[in-house]
């Protein structure tokens, strides 16, 4: 009998009775409940913070305002003669309506901004007012053989006559690297 008793493990809890399994089992079914919980308001966070705040590429897009392509209301000639021009390294060729129209100061206007297709680096326009250096207008990304034909001013102009500069700025296609800069003086009507 010695060797019986010698073999046997009696477990006993603080109140002389041995524990209960299910006891146990419940509270891990309820810690992995919590985990689970825990990672679903997680994944459901990350979730809802990509949906909320779009990427670098779709804010890069939506800032996009130029269409591909020269200006439409150019002749085949001149299309075919811009097509055929050559333009070298390190030049960049500019195009902006030096006197564009906008009906009211909150109104679109004639702008008629071309990124040539020729040039090797895409352009962004920012617009200035020469007698306050207020930048009145930014063109956003203007891919290689794009244009904006019209659009509306960042500030709203009372009616007049304004003499502005329209800054070009060229950035290599892959690196997005400042590469250079042209300006062109422009005098804006506002007329209403």
């Amino acid at each position: 009998m010695d060797e019986q008793n010698q073999n046997t493990l009696v477990v006993e809890t603080e109140n002389g009775t041995a524990p209960k399994p299910k006891k146990k089992r419940k509270k891990i079914l309820i810690i992995i409940s919590v985990i689970v919980l825990a990672l679903m308001v997680g994944i459901g966070g990350v979730y809802v913070y990509q949906y909320t705040h779009p990427s670098d590429a779709v804010q890069f897009e939506e800032q996009i305002k130029a269409k591909l392509g020269q200006l439409e209301d150019k002749s085949n000639e001149e299309k075919l003669a811009a097509l055929n021009e050559i333009v070298q390294e390190g030049e960049l060729k500019i195009s902006i309506n030096a006197s564009p129209v906008f009906a009211t100061g909150d109104s679109e206007g004639d702008l008629r901004i071309e990124n040539h297709p020729n040039n090797l680096y895409e352009q962004r326009v920012v617009i200035t007012l020469d007698d306050t250096g207020e930048e009145i207008y930014h063109s956003g990304p203007m891919p290689i053989n794009s244009n904006i034909y019209s659009d509306k001013l960042e500030v709203d102009l009372d009616a007049g006559e304004y003499k502005a500069t329209a800054l070009f700025t060229a950035y290599d296609p892959e690196t997005d690297i400042e590469v250079g800069q042209a300006s062109a003086n422009i005098t804006i009507t506002v007329l209403g």
